[in-house]
């Protein structure tokens, strides 16, 4: 039985995740904010704290022979708002597995956005926590997933709702070509990592088995064949995304509300053209391969309960 610490275990990852660790038999403590429910398992132990709270990550820690770390903020009114969870809360937990579990291999989730860090804050506060983790950890290994995506996701459910409707909001140019991946894929993909050791300290890039990539005509083919009517393609301007992501950031500053996620820094990122990435940097690793694709599992998701 493994020993596994985790952050952002209720998030969207961080809950299929935790299940099937738990499912195979480890042993998990998960870090968790005061007031959020963890699921009652015997090989499951909740740490209340946050990534602020150096006690909590020390107890957090303590004899772990892996450390997947997941938690993340997505939004922020500036870069500081997000790097304050996605570096110094990243620097937080590597002092606490200096000081509590020295031998520890660390998992450190990033994102494939992290790979082109002058688009947006949270590309950079991405590619500043990989810095992190490099210079800080022994034994680590940064996985950077595409757009991840699945029946439970929130923030890409208006998307596929949209879709299974007939329309496609296209945020890029036609050009554009991005790879995706299913979120039971990477959670399969973090597991066999966490139990055989993946490449020690090296960054690896993950997608669903389409080398390519999609582009936006082969998302609106492809749901129009599911649907069997035709799928409209509504492009939206970078002006226009400029636009919204300005009047969302208002909004939230005059009801002092959480920031929202587009906002105009991240307008660069959403029209970026390329956002393709390989599975080549996984050598001597059979035991993983992607088994979910978009066209077998779009009618699970959000929206298209009906053309099941």
């Amino acid at each position: 039985m493994t020993q596994i610490a985790m952050t952002g275990a209720t998030g969207f990852v961080g809950r299929r995740l935790l299940a099937r660790l738990l499912a195979e038999q480890h042993s998990v403590r998960a870090l968790v904010r005061a007031g959020r429910a963890l699921p009652d398992h015997d090989n499951l132990t909740g740490i209340t704290g946050t990534l602020s709270d150096h006690k909590a990550l020390e107890s957090l820690v303590r004899g772990s022979d892996v450390v997947i770390h997941l938690a993340a903020a997505t939004s922020g009114f500036n870069y500081q708002d997000l790097a304050r969870t996605n570096v110094t809360g990243s620097q937080c937990l590597l002092e606490a597995m200096t000081r509590a579990a020295p031998a520890a291999r660390l998992i450190h989730v990033s994102s494939l956005a992290a790979r082109e860090p002058r688009l947006s804050h949270y590309a950079a506060s991405k590619r500043a926590a990989e810095d992190v983790v490099c210079a800080g950890a022994a034994n680590w290994l940064i996985i950077r997933p595409p757009a991840v995506y699945g029946p439970e996701d929130p923030a890409l459910a208006p998307l596929w709702r949209l879709l299974a409707r007939g329309w496609l909001p296209q945020t890029g140019p036609d050009q554009a070509r991005f790879s995706l991946l299913h979120v039971e894929d990477l959670c399969s993909a973090l597991v066999r990592s966490a139990e055989l050791g993946w490449p020690k300290n090296t960054r690896i890039d993950l997608h669903d088995g389409r080398p390519s990539g999609y582009n936006w005509a082969e998302i609106a083919e492809m749901a129009t064949d599911l649907r069997g009517k035709r799928v409209r393609t509504i492009r939206l301007p970078r002006a226009l995304l400029s636009a919204v992501g300005a009047t969302h950031l208002t909004i939230a500053r005059m009801r002092r509300s959480r920031p929202p996620v587009l906002v105009p820094n991240k307008v660069a990122e959403l029209v970026h053209p390329d956002w393709v990435c390989d599975n080549t940097r996984l050598p001597g690793c059979p035991d993983w391969r992607p088994t979910r694709t978009l066209e077998d599992n779009l009618t699970t998701l959000p929206g298209w309960e009906k053309f099941q």
